[in-house]
């Protein structure tokens, strides 16, 4: 039975939640607020909660599989509007926005946690895991906080235009290079959040990614996570 039907406004836009599990909305911040009616947008079935429960770990709830299925589903139905759900570290430094992001365990937060240490009050975190993109008339592409937003719950109302794009990687040395688009398409690509199923989702989610390519330089940065590397990639910043 559906616990009734509840909005978030997502970069902007709202969209209507009907949750399977009372205690989900409570993991959503901010909190989605009760409307009247019962059309939604977004749901979860019970056939996604077990194939969710497939990937994560055993032992995982039933609201907290939930939460991680929103992810993909969001995803999906903000791309009628010209956005999508990233997997990424977001931050503002000098009114830019800049994402860093890769695979799991590739070092965003670290990156993050060692720029906020050694220089104070330069980057302010837009979203730790989740942000969301927009790809406006004018070309340009913002990014906003999204409700998922990783382990350390890092996330602020700040949204801002997108400055550039970073690709990490694990190495056994610093190293940072500019991407050109033909070698951005495919990492980048896997880092959306939305699993297009129409024509008209696969023409929004590509046609969204072309809009990034053409807004924001893309660098990789295969790093170790130490202090240097983030100094690295702070000084290649700087140049642009």
């Amino acid at each position: 039975m559906l616990d009734g039907v509840y909005q978030m406004d997502i970069a902007g836009h709202p969209l209507r939640y009907a949750f399977l599990y009372p205690r989900t909305r409570f993991k959503l911040r901010p909190l989605p607020r009760r409307v009247e009616g019962e059309d939604f947008d977004v749901c979860v079935t019970p056939e996604k909660i077990e194939l969710g429960r497939g990937v994560l770990d055993p032992g995982s709830t039933d609201d907290y599989v939930e939460y991680r299925c929103l992810i993909e589903l969001t995803a999906r139905a903000l791309l009628r509007y010209g956005c999508s759900i990233f997997h990424a570290v977001a931050f503002v430094w000098r009114e830019r926005a800049w994402l860093l992001t890769g695979p799991s365990e590739v070092g965003k937060t670290t990156q993050l946690m060692n720029w906020q240490r050694l220089f104070p009050g330069e980057a302010t975190v837009i979203s730790g895991d989740m942000p969301v993109l927009e790809a406006r008339e004018d070309g340009s592409v913002w990014v906003h906080p999204s409700s998922w937003n990783g382990k350390e719950n890092l996330y602020s109302a700040l949204s801002a235009p997108l400055g550039g794009v970073v690709l990490l990687e694990q190495g056994r040395e610093n190293r940072i290079g500019r991407l050109p688009p033909a070698q951005s398409v495919s990492p980048l690509f896997k880092q959306f959040m939305a699993l297009p199923e129409t024509e008209e989702e696969i023409l929004g989610l590509t046609g969204l990614e072309d809009r990034l390519l053409r807004a924001a330089p893309v660098w990789k940065l295969v790093n170790l996570g130490d202090d240097d590397s983030t100094r690295l990639l702070r000084r290649t910043l700087e140049q642009l």
